[in-house]
């Protein structure tokens, strides 16, 4: 059994990742209301943000691809196309819908012809900008050209159209939850499961994937404005039993309550200490961590976290 816990921050540069439509020539990111916590009080202010339905699509697309590269073929048609809406399988039960496909596996399901419906067992929050600092964002003048048959530019109008699109950086916390235990295992009948191997396949794709979004794989636009990105700080929490999930990103003291979340798991018997591994990127969650008298993997770059984390769930499951 194993459970993957993940938290920490990304620096995000000139994104737009996420679009509430146009509005004439002008598309307007996504923003939502933010509280941080002041001195005295609370304040609010409207920012940009990335859903959570934006990062979980990303992460199942980069799921798709990693199985699809290493030959893994038990996926539907439909999210082999990333078309990961609502499950057409029309299978009898939960298992089967385990068995022909592992984005429905992993990314849950619902199939509105049978009622029969999986709850997701990978679990995303919103990227927003951190409780220190806001994210500013402005926008930027594109143009589009028309030609005619002749390959020229005619001189009507509406042959250069001028759009305007927002575009947003600062630095971002993120969280994710993974149960991966469950990976395989039907939620209706924990007895009826998949091979192990074939459960540690999807697994490994599910921690590796968090490497493709955590290094820019995500959003909307992508081919235009790619998210300029960088993990600066990370903490990976692999255990064999199930733990709370860790603080988000968010919080200026998000390491220091992770921290605290993970000591008061082993002291309390959630889960023994040789049961529980942590990887960290950056020196004030290492510095945290350590304080806390918590063993950790030290780890380099986010992609090592992760590795790590692959590492000990192939162990554990």
């Amino acid at each position: 059994m194993v459970y993957v816990r993940v938290t920490g921050r990304a620096l995000v540069n000139i994104h737009s990742a996420n679009a509430e439509g146009a509005v004439g020539n002008y598309m307007a990111l996504s923003k939502m209301f933010i509280v941080r916590r002041l001195e005295e009080g609370y304040d609010i202010l409207e920012e940009p943000v990335i859903s959570g339905n934006m990062i979980k699509h990303w992460h199942a697309v980069a799921t798709t691809e990693l199985l699809k590269s290493w030959g893994y073929d038990k996926i539907c048609d439909n999210c082999k196309r990333h078309v990961m809406y609502r499950s057409i399988l029309n299978k009898n039960n939960e298992l089967e819908y385990i068995k022909a496909c592992a984005i429905e596996d992993l990314h849950g399901f619902l199939d509105t012809k049978t009622n029969i419906r999986r709850e997701s067992i990978v679990k995303v929050s919103f990227m927003i900008p951190i409780e220190e600092q806001r994210s500013e964002y402005s926008s930027i003048t594109h143009n589009r050209v028309v030609i005619n048959e002749e390959g020229k530019i005619p001189k009507e109008e509406q042959a250069m159209m001028v759009m305007k699109r927002e575009h947003a950086s600062g630095v971002y916390g993120f969280l994710c939850s993974m149960d991966l235990a469950f990976a395989g295992v039907s939620l209706a009948n924990p007895n009826e499961k998949l091979p192990l191997d074939e459960r540690k396949i999807r697994v490994k794709a599910a921690i590796v994937a968090l490497a493709n979004v955590l290094f820019g794989y995500f959003g909307a636009t992508q081919a235009r404005a790619l998210p300029i990105i960088k993990t600066i700080e990370f903490i990976g929490v692999a255990s064999k039993k199930p733990i709370p999930n860790v603080v988000h990103g968010f919080f200026k003291d998000y390491a220091e309550e992770t921290a605290n979340i993970i000591k008061t798991s082993v002291d309390q018997g959630l889960v023994k200490s040789d049961e529980i591994v942590v990887a960290a990127v950056g020196e004030k969650p290492k510095d945290i961590l350590k304080g806390a008298h918590i063993a950790i993997y030290d780890a380099k770059t986010a992609s090592d976290a992760i590795a790590k984390l692959v590492e000990v769930s192939d162990k554990w499951l």
